[in-house]
């Protein structure tokens, strides 16, 4: 599917959006657009490495995003880390592989790279 629709509600009570089948996900003050944008990365980011990866074998995927927006308008993110760290890999440069494959492919990813610098570490645990 690639048109992707949301819905966005505002309320003085409440600040929401909702996917095509209804979920709910709340605007709050930890959880604001933002956050969404940086979750939005992580995705599309795994999404696309999976796509390199091609059926092989892992345990776990996990990310940890970081964003730091400019101070000056439009406040944009001036720096994105991604910590990537990826359990049950056998063959690591293989993954690396994908890893930097997704940097270069990745839409959101290379959607923030036109504002942001882009930081990537990876670490591997059996």
């Amino acid at each position: 599917m690639a048109k992707r629709i949301i819905d966005a509600h505002f309320t003085p009570k409440r600040r929401y959006f909702e996917n095509q089948i209804g979920r709910e996900f709340d605007f709050s003050a930890v959880t604001g657009p933002y956050e969404y944008l940086l979750g939005a990365l992580s995705g599309c980011f795994v999404s696309t490495i999976l796509d390199f990866w091609e059926d092989e074998a892992y345990t776990s995927i996990d990310v940890h995003v970081e964003g730091e927006k400019r101070e000056e308008t439009p406040s944009t993110l001036k720096h994105t880390l991604i910590c990537i760290n990826a359990k049950g890999i056998k063959e690591k440069e293989k993954f690396r592989e994908a890893v930097t494959n997704a940097s270069r492919t990745c839409s959101i990813y290379q959607t923030i790279a036109k504002v942001s610098e882009m930081e990537i570490s990876l670490s591997f645990e059996d």
